[in-house]
């Protein structure tokens, strides 16, 4: 029983030392002091690096104690450092890289009994977008041939990366192979098989995706080799005296056209070019040129095309000047047909007026005939009743 109370006396005693030893002392911001640059400017990934000075009562801060860096609010802490030498005072607070925006660092102190001082000078750090891209090493491209691209990331302050591909307007013949692994790498490959149309079209874009959201990236537009070929449009036609040919011919590098008129002395060629489109016109006399089609050649380093152009001839066109005589005999005799049609028309009209108004004229007279001779019978009939039914007078003496 005695010894448990000294047991607890004991520990009792040892409490209140403690509790004495751990009383905090008032601190005088006078005393405390730190020399640092209050605003810095990086880019996004880089390294932050802020050297510092700091000055405080070693009487009331004991070593070892604690330097901390902190975010915002003093509670985030960013960087602890054990001091257990007090007369180092200066030290460089380093980073890894941040996404662009603006951030604010604070410094404190703690010591034993929990002792906290928070230095009221705070650190601006502005991170501006970042200007570094990845790497892209492009070979010759050309058509129908598989070549290997391969991405680089830079790198940035230490941080890791994850890189990625992607692709907009790849025509449907491009075949597009890269692995998908989940993993940090400083490169990786793309197998590519592009089409012709794909030629300043498609593009191909390396995303590298770093540690702390911080994303970079380079998008190049694919230049794509391929053999010439032939686009609608190349036609032979007869124009009068003259026959004109044109032939136009795409591809990458432009292809030259030729036509095959060493025989000739008296004829025109006229090319241009727009990008990879070459156009030329050939003009020569119809009747220094017999056959029937004419060939168009278009060649590069990659290869040489060839077609064959139909000619339009005289025939066709006399057919055609045929038919639209023919097509305007016919309406010409139509509107002649319409126009006596109206006119015989107009003469039945008129005839047939005529003809009723003579039988109206001669009904007319034929009834007034009648009518006189009814007139003249009844006269008659009146004198003879007149003459029977006569007054005789008396005779006077």
């Amino acid at each position: 029983m005695a010894s448990i109370l000294f047991a607890t006396l004991l520990f009792l005693s040892k409490l209140r030392s403690c509790q004495l030893q751990c009383v905090k002392e008032t601190l005088d911001d006078s005393e405390f002091s730190i020399f640092v640059t209050t605003h810095i400017q990086v880019v996004s990934g880089d390294c932050i690096m802020i050297p510092y000075e700091y000055t405080f009562p070693k009487s009331k801060v004991k070593v070892p104690h604690k330097k901390i860096w902190f975010r915002g609010d003093s509670q985030t802490t960013v960087s602890v450092t054990v001091v257990t030498n007090g007369e180092e005072t200066k030290d460089l607070f380093k980073m890894d890289g941040l996404p662009c925006g603006e951030y604010e660092f604070g410094f404190k102190l703690e010591w034993e009994c929990n002792q906290t001082y928070v230095f009221p000078t705070r650190v601006r750090v502005t991170v501006s977008a970042l200007t570094q891209k990845p790497a892209v090493l492009v070979p010759p491209l050309k058509e129908g041939k598989t070549s290997r691209l391969i991405c680089y990331a830079l790198p940035l302050c230490s941080a890791r990366a994850k890189i990625r591909w992607k692709s907009t307007k790849t025509s449907k013949n491009t075949s597009l192979m890269y692995s998908t692994v989940h993993m940090w790498q400083d490169e990786q490959d793309l197998y590519l098989t592009p089409s012709a149309y794909d030629h300043n079209t498609a593009t191909i874009t390396c995303v590298v995706e770093y540690e702390n959201n911080i994303v970079a990236e380079r998008t190049i537009t694919l230049n794509v080799q391929f053999e010439p070929r032939f686009l609608n449009g190349s036609q032979c036609v007869v124009k009068g005296e003259l026959l004109v040919c044109s032939c136009i011919s795409w591809g990458n590098p432009p292809s030259p056209i030729t036509w095959p008129v060493a025989s000739f002395t008296d004829f025109s060629i006229k090319s241009h070019r727009k990008a990879e489109i070459v156009n030329s016109t050939l003009t020569l006399n119809r009747s220094d040129f017999l056959d029937t089609s004419i060939n168009c050649v278009s060649s590069s380093k990659l290869g040489q095309k060839q077609i064959q152009i139909q000619i339009q001839n005289y025939t066709e066109n006399m057919k055609t000047s045929k038919n639209s005589v023919n097509s305007n005999k016919k309406q010409t005799l139509k509107a002649g047909f319409s126009w006596i049609l109206a006119v015989s028309v107009s003469l039945n009209l008129v005839l047939l007026s005529s003809l009723i108004f003579c039988i109206y004229k001669w009904g007319k007279r034929l009834q007034e005939t009648q009518l006189g001779e009814m007139e003249t019978y009844t006269d008659l009939n009146r004198a003879q009743v007149e003459q029977e039914y006569s007054v005789i007078f008396p005779q006077t003496g």
